[in-house]
């Protein structure tokens, strides 16, 4: 144990004396290595030759025409068929007669009653469309002073329960010239109107 301490101790000055002197060498050959080269300068310049300054004119542009105007497309006719005409067959009609009959305008005078401005046709229910059912719908409503259907009701119908929710419907949106009184527009009370649902033949 007492001889192995000084002989490392010998070893490792000896390796670390090698390990400077091999540093400083390189140090050495690198720095004569460096002086040795010249580095090579180059210089240049850039010539730049003037342009002669020329004034232009932007021209507008002109759009081009076309050599030949496009043809108009042709519309193909598509014929009718089985499914148009179902449709056709569907509108419900209104009979009027009746309202007409209770509605009077008196021309001349300042009074005048109630006059249909906008009609709405009501839709024949998909239900009665496919069983065939035809029918009717006698409704009653009132008529506002600003033109609206209010208080709109169904009084009979025939058969019940497949025409009433689409004449209700229908006649909701409905609008009036509004009766007159005196200057003064007023509330026309229990006007009743048939709605037919027939299928066309």
């Amino acid at each position: 144990m007492a001889v192995r301490l000084p002989i490392a101790l010998v070893l490792a000055f000896l390796l670390t004396g090698v390990l400077f002197w091999v540093l400083w060498l390189l140090i050495h050959v690198s720095a004569e290595v460096g002086d040795a080269r010249t580095a090579a300068r180059i210089e240049f310049t850039r010539l730049r030759r003037d342009t002669d300054v020329q004034s232009k004119r932007e021209e507008k542009a002109r759009p081009e025409r076309p050599a030949q105007a496009p043809s108009a497309p042709r519309m193909s006719r598509v014929s009718v068929g089985p499914a148009t005409e179902s449709v056709q067959m569907l509108a419900p009609s209104v009979d009027v007669r009746g309202a007409l009959q209770r509605i009077s305008v008196n021309v001349g005078g300042s009074d005048r009653d109630v006059i249909p401005l906008v009609r709405i046709e009501p839709e024949y229910p998909n239900r009665a469309a496919n069983r065939g059912i035809e029918g009717w719908v006698l409704v009653q409503f009132t008529i506002t002073p600003a033109g609206t259907v209010k208080d709109a009701k169904v009084v009979d119908a025939a058969p019940k329960g497949y025409f009433e929710e689409s004449a209700l419907k229908a006649i909701g949106k409905w609008r009036y010239n509004p009766k007159i009184e005196g200057g003064v527009a007023v509330e026309r009370r229990g006007i009743q109107m048939v709605l037919r649902f027939q299928l066309g033949s």
